[in-house]
Order: C-alpha cells, then structure tokens, then sequence
C-alpha cells in the first residue's frame, strides 16, 4: 500500500479487539488484531462490525439493488456468507440478537428490504426482524441513521412522532417522549434508563426513565 490511506470506517469491541476498513491506491484493506486482509469484492465498501471473536461484517452503500452488498469474513479474510442487506445503509450495531441495520430515507422510500426502515439479519443473511412489518402502530421511521444495541435489541428515534424507541427482537416496542431539540441527533447511548443525545457539538444526558428534563453533559463547542 501506498501512504496516502483513508480510514473509511473502524470498530472496537471490549475482548474482541478493534477493525479497521482502509482505503488505498483505490483498494480496500481491513486491519484486524495486527493483520491486514485485502478485500476485493466491490468497488466501494462503506463500513465494518466485529460479529465477535472470528468474525467481521462489512456492507456496502449501494442504491440500484445489487444482489450482494454484505459479506461476513472469518479472522482470515475469507468470506463465509453474502447476502444483500437493503439500500442505502445508514447504520449498522450488532449484538447476540443478529445484525441490525437502519436505513436511510432512500431506502426506506425505495424498494425491497430496505423499505422496512429497520431489519436484524443472522450472520447468514436470514431475516430475523422487519420494523415496518412485523410491529402494528410503531413510530414512524423515516431515516434510521441513529442506533444504540440493547440486550435484546436496539433503540432508534423517531423524528416525526418525536419519540425514543426501545425495539426488541421480538417485535415488542417501548417508547417513550423525546425532547424536540434532541431529534436529528447524531448519536445516542442508552445507559440504565439514561440517554446520552449528541446533538450539534453538544452531548445532553436525558433520564427518560424518571421522566426528567435532558440537560447539557458535555459541550464540545466550548
């Protein structure tokens, strides 16, 4: 490889190491736990998760429905399942529940997979969960870009009913009131019935739980 080197994505999970997807001389490489893995599958691969210990996920931001735009590595490169996993993939956790993956509005007001807003897929591209679907009277998800695991699922936010979302794998929901001004936000991590909203250069700290007011955690604007 060159040295001009562009991470395009990275993850790190407790016990299972960091990942790394690098972009050079217009190849893509992936850095796992000192080795490097060339990957040649498509054109341009967007992001990457650790499955766990031998295992890696990467996706790519496709919009014309390719057939395949998600693979699952083992720890030596190899590839041991492909599948495609919707358009226009905006966010992608992962937990013992499977791959959760979020769309963006092009997705979602598209076709396929992607118009169910929300999806969890095993490691070999088996459809678990369909938000759209498979929960009646659900929130309304128009660009899923933010998400947080859970234990038994993940939490998201929607803009237009203005709500936080606890979606279980299992197609129960728990919602709950969010402040306007943490909407659009650009991260989020559930703690013990606590929110921690990004939103503008500002982290706020939410206890949605006991029905608290959010209040400003961390201002990086300073």
């Amino acid at each position: 490889m060159n040295d001009e080197i562009e991470v395009v994505d990275s993850d790190t999970r407790k016990s299972m190491g960091s990942a790394r997807l690098v972009k050079s001389n217009h190849h893509f490489y992936i850095h796992w736990n000192g080795l490097i893995m060339d990957f040649k599958r498509h054109e341009y691969v967007a992001g990457i998760r650790i499955i766990d210990e031998n295992h890696l996920f990467i996706w790519a931001f496709t919009l014309e429905g390719e057939p395949i735009n998600a693979w699952v590595l083992d720890a030596d490169g190899d590839i041991k399942h492909s599948f495609h996993a919707g358009n226009a993939i905006a966010v992608v956790v992962i937990n013992e529940t499977g791959i959760w993956i979020g769309y963006g509005d092009e997705g979602i007001f598209g076709e396929g997979i992607s118009t169910e807003a929300l999806v969890c897929f095993s490691k070999e591209g088996t459809v678990r969960f369909r938000y759209n679907r498979e929960v009646r009277k659900a929130p309304v998800l128009h660009d899923c870009n933010v998400m947080c695991a859970s234990k038994n699922g993940v939490w998201v936010n929607s803009s237009i009913d203005g709500r936080l979302v606890h979606v279980h794998v299992n197609g129960r929901i728990d919602s709950y009131p969010m402040p306007r001004h943490l909407l659009d936000c650009s991260s989020l991590m559930i703690e013990d019935g606590v929110a921690y909203v990004e939103k503008e250069g500002q982290i706020y700290r939410w206890p949605f739980k006991e029905k608290k007011r959010a209040e400003v955690f961390q201002n990086d604007n300073k």
